[in-house]
């Protein structure tokens, strides 16, 4: 998965196409499974969806990160699946690897 960083929050080529972005805070025990779903999944989409992830520098400030504060990220994990800019759907906690894999699936069928 690709870091994101603050500077694609505006970003033309984020806004353009089919993008997972995953949600995270290293120690939090439910992230761990998730990420490692979503790795496997990647190679699945690889062609077709971008995979990101955003990790939070500072557990004791999560409330005043931008970024997870623009995309109302909390509570970790959360994963939205995002097409040409908009989120069409949200996950939150740590899904099973089907149902990562079902969004987006449907991801890809939304016009």
């Amino acid at each position: 998965m690709k870091k994101f960083k603050k500077s694609d929050i505006n970003s033309k080529i984020f806004n353009k196409g089919n993008k997972v972005l995953f949600f995270q805070a290293d120690g939090i025990c439910p992230c761990i499974p998730a990420r490692s779903d979503l790795e496997d999944i990647e190679k699945s989409f690889q062609d077709e969806i971008e995979f990101y992830e955003y990790s939070a520098k500072n557990v004791r400030q999560i409330n005043e990160d931008e970024i997870i504060k623009h995309f109302e990220a909390l509570p970790f994990p959360t994963t939205l699946f995002i097409k040409d800019g908009n989120i069409i759907y949200r996950l939150v906690g740590d899904n099973s690897k089907s149902t990562y894999r079902n969004y987006a699936t449907k991801l890809l069928e939304e016009k």
